[in-house]
């Protein structure tokens, strides 16, 4: 895998509506990245190969998925932006984006592994909350993840 993110930084949203990204995670997205909408409300931002890989499986299925594939391809296709952050490590979020993911002005930026994430900071924390309960529960599936 080529980046690996983890880590959870609390950021605030400048009143220009950008956010610093942890110094950590800078350096996967010079010289730039592709925030988009993503799961549960929030923003994931993606290196350019992680956004090459899943808008090309979406392309892929929208040539054999009718008028539904094509639907979702031009929806991630619009929702999607590409960032380039400054010399100080911001990236601007776009108005719509913040919209989407309710981003004020408390945030959270996490490292989900293979990509970023960027929370509103309320939201976050009853995310986060939920998944701390999985990890501790014995059935969690991540006993299963670790012997396959």
């Amino acid at each position: 895998m080529e980046s690996l993110f983890v880590g959870q930084h609390e950021h605030s949203l400048d009143a220009k509506g950008r956010i610093v990204l942890p110094a950590s995670f800078r350096s996967a997205f010079e010289p730039s990245g592709f925030l988009i909408k993503h799961s549960e409300g929030c923003l994931a931002l993606m290196t350019p190969d992680r956004f090459g890989e899943i808008a090309g499986r979406m392309s892929e299925r929208s040539q054999s998925g009718g008028p539904h594939g094509r639907a979702a391809k031009r929806s991630f296709g619009a929702g999607a932006a590409r960032v380039l952050p400054d010399k100080q490590g911001r990236i601007a979020v776009p108005e719509e984006l913040r919209r989407f993911a309710g981003l004020q002005r408390e945030c959270v930026v996490i490292g989900a592994i293979d990509e970023v994430e960027i929370w509103d900071a309320g939201r976050w924390h009853e995310m986060n909350a939920q998944g701390e309960s999985l990890l501790a529960a014995p059935e969690s599936g991540i006993e299963a993840a670790e012997q396959a």
